[in-house]
Parts: structure tokens; C-alpha cells; sequence
């Protein structure tokens, strides 16, 4: 036997003796209760005693207890295959099974978890049917295969598919039916997460971050934190009655915040079909295009009155172009995704900074842009105005167009 085996049966007798101890004063009881211990504990003893004790012991991965003490369902070993799915879930994390049933039988299923020699477990070692483990439990008393059978019942699994009313039941719709399922709970995920976030919340690590961060000193790598977090109790003092796995942690399972994402209103809009009608309200423009209005009724025709059109129409260039440059702070390389593909060329050319290079040695794509641009401002003037409006034609179209063209090459360098 090696080094942890040896130790499991020392400790198991230790703690036998110190339980036994306590009513015993005379010496001659206290050696007969030492040998007694010797004999409970010893291999050609202890092993056949274990085998028939496995059978009190289920291994499981979704027990049902952790809904309800009292629950009673089907020992249940969920075979899930991995796939790349992005889901956590059964299959997709390695961890290890649940062990439920008499607590007085706890000791068996730690004596299987052990590790030999070679690191594998006892119990992977019966399932093998390894030399090292027919060596260890060959012994008078029993056969080795009588021994192995009553070890491995810990792992039969019930195929009587039982539930309890004691078990969360949720209804699902099956074409026109509908299926009653019971809710188990995937104990070893549970602590596989409890385990990854004690380490991220309390590792060394983590300790010397915090602490640098109480002195205010520098530190290396810093430290990460998690928020928000809610902490589950199952089995009250006795989390043992639960299962192994739910002792282990004291009974105490996370959950992380259910709550939906708190969002932010985003300043910019990205459009995904066409920049004028998208990221642009006529709206914002209203004022600009009531004063131009005024100023093409007025029956004087003289050089201010056109010089006041003219800056009205550059305010309005000026104020789209400022809503371009936000657009192209938002990122490099938004206009790629798939939801932006029906954005014209040209205006993923004139708002995303991806096109930069293109946009400064290609000028192509300027004059979709700048007639796109003048229309929208025709436009918008007609939509703001409605029956009211001037009657614009070609002529201040190609107008409004030298404007636009005349912005975008003053402030080349600035919104490039």
C-alpha cells in the first residue's frame, strides 16, 4: 500500500479510538479496544466491511437533494458529449461526480478516491482491473472479484428513472404536448465555479493586489474581482445530507446576477443602410431650415441676404460633418460587420477610419458622397417646410454641392 492508503487506515483508526476513548478510564479496556481497532481496520477486515457498505453510496451528477433534503430520485450519471457552443454546461467542463446516501458509508467513497502510485485513483484503478489494485485486495477473507462488484456499486446507476414531488417540475412544450420535466441541479458544476471564484476572489495573488492597493503601492499584475455575487445555502448545518461535493463547500454555492445589462444611451448612430437617413435628424436642422426658408421668401435679392443663405447652408454642412467625425471615433472597423454590409461603399469609405488609406488616395468616392449630401439638404428643407416650401431646382442643387464639396476639402485634414 502507499503512503495516502496507509494514512486513510491510520487516521480511520485514530479517530475510531479518540470517539471510543472518551467513556474509558481503566487500561485493560483501552488495550482491548486498541486491538479491537487493529482488527476493524485492518485490510482482510476493513475491505469486504467497505464492499458491502458501497451499495449505501450513489455517485451522481445531478442529485436531486439539492432541491429538497427529502427528495428521493433516480441515481442519474449525465453523459454529455463537448461541443463549441458557448454554453456551460454538462460536457462542456470536466468535473468531478457527487456522491450522495448514508453518511456513516462516507468513508468508503474516500478510500476510493484516493490515489496510488501511479496518481489514478482506487477507483479508477477497479474499473481497469489494474495488477497494482488486485495486489491490494487479494485477501483471505473475500475474493477480489466480490470485493470490486460491491466497491463499484457505488456507481450503478438506477434505471428506474425516479422522480419526487419534493423536485422542481417545469412543463415543456413538445409539438402539441407538452413533456414534465424535473429539475436537477449539476452539483459538481456548482463547485467546479465555486472553486474558480474562491481562486480569483482569495488566491495569494489576489491578497497582495488588494493589499498594495490599501497602501497605495504599485503593483505588478493587479487583481481581478467579481461583483455582484449571491451565495446559496443547501443543508443548513448539515450540508453532509446533501451531498459530498455540497460539504465540502460548507453548503455554499454562487450565483452570479440574473439582472438584465445595464445599458448606456450611445451618442452616436451608426447607420446601417444609408448615413443621411440614419445618423441624421431633420429635427436637429429644424431652426437652420425655417431661417432659410425666410431668407428665399424675401423679396430682396441683394449680396447679404445671399451670403446669409449661404452661411445658414454651411452651419448645416459644418454640424453633419461633426455628427461624421463622432461616427469614426467610435471605432476602426465597424462598418465590416455583417449587419452593416447593405452601408454603401462610398459612405463606409467617408465614415469608418478601416477606409482611411483609401479615402486619402482615392477621391472616387467623393461624389457619391457630395450629391448624396446636397440632396438631403433639399430634402430635409422640403420635408421641414411640407406645402410651404420653395420650389428648388437642379441649379441649387449643384449650388449646395460646391458647398459640400468646399467643406469636405477645408476640413480634409481635420476629419481625416
Amino acid at each position: 500500500m502507499n503512503k495516502q492508503i496507509t494514512e486513510f487506515f491510520a487516521d480511520r483508526k485514530a479517530a475510531w479510538i479518540k470517539a471510543k476513548t472518551k467513556a474509558i478510564a481503566d487500561t485493560i479496556e483501552q488495550n482491548k479496544l486498541n486491538q479491537e481497532a487493529e482488527d476493524r481496520f485492518s485490510p482482510t477486515n476493513w475491505f469486504p466491511d467497505a464492499a458491502r457498505r458501497a451499495s449505501q453510496l450513489s455517485m451522481v451528477s445531478h442529485p436531486g437533494k439539492f432541491s429538497h433534503p427529502s427528495a428521493k430520485t433516480s441515481s442519474i450519471i449525465a453523459h454529455c458529449e463537448h461541443a463549441d457552443d458557448g454554453y456551460l454546461r454538462t460536457g462542456n467542463l470536466s468535473y468531478d461526480l457527487d456522491v450522495f446516501g448514508n453518511a456513516a458509508a462516507m468513508d468508503v467513497y474516500k478510500f476510493l478516491c484516493l490515489q496510488m502510485d501511479d496518481g489514478r485513483t482506487v477507483l479508477t484503478h477497479l474499473e481497469t482491473d489494474s495488477e497494482a489494485i488486485k495486489s491490494m485486495l487479494t485477501i483471505p477473507a473475500a475474493s477480489y472479484e466480490d470485493i470490486k462488484q460491491g466497491l463499484l456499486s457505488i456507481k450503478q446507476v438506477d434505471n428506474s428513472i425516479k422522480t419526487d414531488r419534493l423536485v422542481k417540475q417545469v412543463y415543456f412544450p413538445v409539438d402539441d404536448a407538452y413533456h414534465l420535466l424535473s429539475i436537477l441541479t449539476p452539483s459538481g458544476l456548482l463547485s467546479e465555479l465555486k472553486k474558480r471564484v474562491d481562486a480569483i476572489r482569495f488566491s495569494d495573488a489576489t491578497k497582495e493586489g488588494k493589499e498594495a492597493r490599501k497602501k497605495n503601492e504599485m503593483h505588478a499584475t493587479g487583481y481581478d474581482d467579481l461583483f455582484d455575487l449571491t451565495v446559496t445555502a443547501y443543508g443548513g448545518t448539515q450540508p453532509q445530507n446533501i451531498s459530498v461535493l455540497n460539504s465540502q463547500n460548507a453548503g455554499r454555492a454562487y450565483l452570479f446576477a440574473g439582472t438584465p445589462p445595464k445599458l448606456s444611451k450611445r451618442d452616436v448612430r451608426l447607420p446601417p443602410k444609408d448615413f443621411f437617413r440614419n445618423s441624421t435628424s431633420p429635427f436637429l436642422f429644424k431652426e437652420h431650415f425655417f431661417a432659410l426658408h425666410e431668407l428665399m421668401k424675401c423679396e430682396v435679392n441683394n449680396r447679404a441676404t445671399r451670403d446669409q443663405i449661404s452661411n445658414i447652408i454651411i452651419r448645416i454642412i459644418d454640424q453633419v460633418l461633426e455628427q461624421v467625425f463622432k461616427i469614426r471615433l467610435f471605432g476602426i472597423g465597424w462598418s465590416n460587420s455583417d449587419y452593416y454590409q447593405s452601408l454603401p461603399l462610398s459612405q463606409r469609405i467617408f465614415l469608418d477610419d478601416f477606409h482611411l488609406e483609401r479615402r486619402e488616395s482615392d477621391t472616387d468616392w467623393t461624389d457619391n458622397i457630395t450629391l448624396n449630401f446636397a440632396r438631403w439638404i433639399l430634402q430635409t428643407y422640403e420635408a421641414t417646410l411640407k406645402d410651404n416650401h420653395v420650389v428648388l431646382s437642379d441649379n441649387e442643387l449643384i449650388h449646395i454641392r460646391k458647398f459640400v464639396e468646399d467643406a469636405i476639402e477645408k476640413d480634409k485634414e481635420f476629419f481625416q
